[in-house]
């Protein structure tokens, strides 16, 4: 059994959350408590599939792919998340 002194691999990776539009989606949404909050997206991870929530597909309402660095204000689509308000409280 490791100690505390070993360097055993840690149970959970670190999340890093980003302001993203609140209908993007990935399934550890689902299953990792810490990545649950819509309009809080961690994008770390290479091999993650998001999907929109208005269409439940890989594709927004726009025809177009969705992920967080092209779900932005420039989309129609785009529901901003309240994290991402000067008046929002910080949220890490």
């Amino acid at each position: 059994m490791p100690n505390a002194t070993s360097n055993a691999t840690p149970l959970f990776r670190p999340v890093q959350l980003q302001v993203s539009c609140r209908n993007l989606r990935h399934k550890m949404m689902y299953c990792d408590e810490r990545q649950s909050s819509p309009g809080l997206i961690d994008d770390t991870s290479d091999t993650r599939v998001f999907f929109c929530i208005k269409t439940f597909d890989a594709l927004g309402p726009d025809h177009e792919p969705v992920c967080p660095k092209s779900c932005t204000h420039s989309r129609a689509c785009y529901h901003e998340s309240p994290a991402a308000s000067p008046n929002a409280d910080n949220i890490a």
